[in-house]
């Protein structure tokens, strides 16, 4: 078969980067169709979940998140492609060369994409969402919440009948986990959800 003439061409660094490559890329252009699905009438974000516009919606004091699934998909797919290119024997460079570049490109992909998210955000943010209408809603953890407000995670949220996934702290003494479902008690001058943790349906 031609594929298995293919792959016992490759050295073992490529055989290990394109199994890293190919699934990511593949998830990469999953996002990138809900994503465009959602900008055109759905609500579809790069996650697969359903989002404001296909936009995240933090809150601009949130800070930089880096390592989003949006972030590391990306990342995998560029050092995986870029790294496959580069342990070609044919190009001649030290494999460990080749990897340490394929690794630094993966992860200026993860900044640009986080730097991308965190100015999509706050341009949604000042958009026409009312997030104080969030309040006294029921939302479920998309990344856990540390306890005691000490930093945010997020949730995702109902807010004017789109699915929006927004930052969130707890004053709760436990950190509440992903999939737990929260109410949201107040919102932040920020624009961060305050929520209280409630049984998971």
């Amino acid at each position: 078969m031609w594929f298995m003439d293919f792959w016992n061409s490759l050295v073992v660094g490529q055989q290990v980067l394109f199994c890293v490559a190919v699934p990511a890329t593949l998830l990469l252009v999953i996002m990138i169709i809900t994503m465009l699905i959602g900008m055109g009438g759905g609500d579809a974000d790069l996650d697969g979940d359903v989002d404001a516009d296909g936009l995240d919606v933090d809150a601009a004091d949130a800070g930089l998140s880096l390592f989003s699934s949006r972030g590391i998909i990306a990342m995998l797919s560029i050092m995986g492609w870029s790294g496959f290119v580069l342990l070609d024997p044919s190009i001649g460079l030290h494999w460990a060369i080749g990897t340490f570049i394929s690794l630094v490109l993966g992860f200026i992909t993860l900044f640009l994409v986080a730097l991308a998210m965190r100015g999509i955000s706050k341009l949604q943010s000042s958009g026409n969402l009312d997030i104080s209408r969030a309040i006294g809603k029921v939302a479920q953890v998309y990344l856990t919440i540390p306890a005691n407000g000490a930093s945010a995670g997020k949730v995702n949220i109902t807010i004017q009948e789109r699915l929006s996934e927004i930052s969130a702290i707890t004053t709760a003494d436990k950190p509440i986990a992903t999939g737990s479902y929260v109410r949201v008690v107040s919102v932040s001058e920020g624009g961060v959800l305050v929520v209280e943790p409630i049984e998971n349906k």
